[in-house]
């Protein structure tokens, strides 16, 4: 039996600050101001992440559950959204003006969230919409589980455990290529 050590964090809910929804709606201004200037708004557009093999999702599943969004630590007010996220949510709902997105993700914020985390990580999990995610959200994984994904042998009596908290092995944390300053 394989077994994994997935990172885990252990942060306390808390309901978000007025100034941490500010940051966010500041972000995704931001966002959609960059997309009007983009020459060709299409080209922004990445296509969708292959899902992992079927056989894979058990432990894919395990894995995160028992981390808690270790990952979604870095997402804090920009939840790693970019001017390609809201090009492909322009081109996906286009009902929705500018003003209208953003209410959108802001009817979206956990009520609570982790401490210092993405403002969408909420107890159950991400609390936004998967279609308005960062395409990073829909592809990110720990070391230890795209090492699990890599060797390609998928066996569901793997075992995953929960790191200590704040466990990252060097690597778990994703890119902050998407945060603006």
């Amino acid at each position: 039996m394989e077994r994994l050590v997935v990172p885990h964090q252990d942060r306390a809910l808390t309901p978000p600050s007025a100034e941490r929804v500010r940051r966010l709606r500041r972000h995704l201004v931001e966002c959609l101001r960059d997309l009007r200037k983009a020459r060709r708004p299409e080209r922004l557009i990445q296509s969708p992440v292959a899902p992992p093999a079927e056989a894979a999702v058990p432990v894919l599943q395990a894995g995160c559950a028992a981390c808690r969004g270790f990952c979604c630590l870095g997402g804090e007010e920009h939840a790693y959204l970019d001017e390609g996220t809201m090009a492909r949510v322009r081109r996906d709902r286009p009902d929705l003006t500018e003003r209208r997105i953003i209410a959108a993700y802001v009817a979206q914020i956990a009520p609570l969230s982790f401490q210092d985390s993405c403002l969408f990580h909420g107890a159950q999990g991400c609390t936004l919409d998967p279609a308005m995610r960062a395409r990073l959200c829909h592809s990110f994984f720990c070391s230890p589980l795209r090492e699990y994904l890599r060797h390609g042998v998928f066996d569901v009596t793997t075992e995953v455990v929960a790191g200590e908290p704040g466990w990252d092995g060097g690597r778990t944390v994703p890119p902050r290529s998407a945060r603006r300053a």
